[in-house]
């Protein structure tokens, strides 16, 4: 898979709210599910498509959040996170023709997690379901 950022999608969350094993779990809701499971990662293969799923929590990752919700005010819980679900997107392009499969995905890891999604492809953050923006 691609080690590019622009072909990953992130979804920050506080630090101890949700581990890969919630992620996995959230992904039936969605019509989804887990293969190639280790205790680092995951993959989900639908439509055709491949997303291979981490958990990331560091100083760095603390610093990304940051930088992604900038000074806005709406985005500053997003600013105080220090963990995140990177995705990584074996052909974005075709992900993004099928969009379903992704946005399910995206819905799964925010769902367990209660996190923002981050877009690093055009710059969106859409935050966790119920969150007032």
């Amino acid at each position: 898979m691609s080690a590019s950022s622009d072909d990953r999608f992130f979804v920050y969350f506080l630090a101890g709210s949700a581990t890969l094993e919630d992620a996995r779990e959230a992904l039936p809701l969605h019509d989804l599910g887990p293969v190639g499971v280790s205790t680092e990662s995951f993959t989900v293969n639908a439509e055709g498509l491949r997303f291979r799923v981490s958990l990331e929590e560091s100083a760095e990752v603390a610093t990304a959040a940051q930088q992604a919700a900038g000074d806005q005010q709406r985005w500053q819980t997003l600013a105080n996170c220090a963990a995140r679900f990177s995705v990584e997107v074996s052909d974005l392009p075709a992900a993004l023709d099928e969009i379903n499969t992704m946005m399910e995905l995206q819905g799964a890891l925010q769902d367990c997690s209660d996190g923002y999604l981050v877009l690093p492809w055009n710059g969106g953050i859409l935050g966790p379901w119920g969150a007032a923006e």
